[in-house]
């Protein structure tokens, strides 16, 4: 009984075929060096330049460190001076998020220095117009719900918008 393979690789050669095949096959040294050839081919076609980073993401990592740091020194000189009459009864003590707040909108202020007084081109003033009317809306709203997380965030999130939109304007 002949018994052939039923799926796609069956062989129709003979094995005594298949070996002379084999046995034909020699392999041989270039006779003369390719690498020569090869490399002045290399070095004759242009070269491709690497892409360039955009030129505005150092400032922008400068003014993000500057933000930080002086975030960081005006919390620690708040918490460092304490109350400034500590046997007088004074108005409440702000919570955590306000005092994340203040602290935020003092960072937001000195990037905004660091990046340059620019009048923004006039089809983006109502950009900023409406940025910075959203973020008065969120320190009115934070005044009257001091503990809201929730408004902090919203308050982070547009002040970064429009220090990004002042960013592109400055460094375009």
């Amino acid at each position: 009984m002949n018994t052939k393979h039923t799926d796609d690789t069956r062989d129709d050669l003979p094995d005594a075929l298949r070996w002379q095949l084999r046995a034909m096959r020699r392999d041989e040294a270039p006779e003369r060096d390719l690498w020569a050839g090869i490399a002045q081919r290399i070095q004759a076609q242009p070269r491709q330049v690497a892409p360039q980073r955009p030129r505005w993401i150092a400032p922008v990592a400068m003014a993000a460190t500057l933000v930080l740091a002086v975030g960081m020194i005006g919390l620690w000189r708040d918490g460092a001076q304490g109350p400034a009459n500590p046997g007088a009864e004074s108005a409440p003590r702000e919570t955590l998020v306000q005092l994340e707040a203040h602290g935020m909108q003092r960072q937001y202020q000195a990037a905004m220095i660091e990046v340059g007084p620019g009048r923004p081109p006039a089809e983006l003033q109502p950009a900023f117009d409406e940025l910075d009317r959203n973020a008065a809306l969120i320190l009115d709203a934070l005044a009257h719900d001091p503990n809201s997380r929730l408004l902090l965030e919203q308050l982070r999130r547009t002040y970064a918008r429009r220090l990004a939109l002042a960013q592109r304007v400055a460094y375009a």
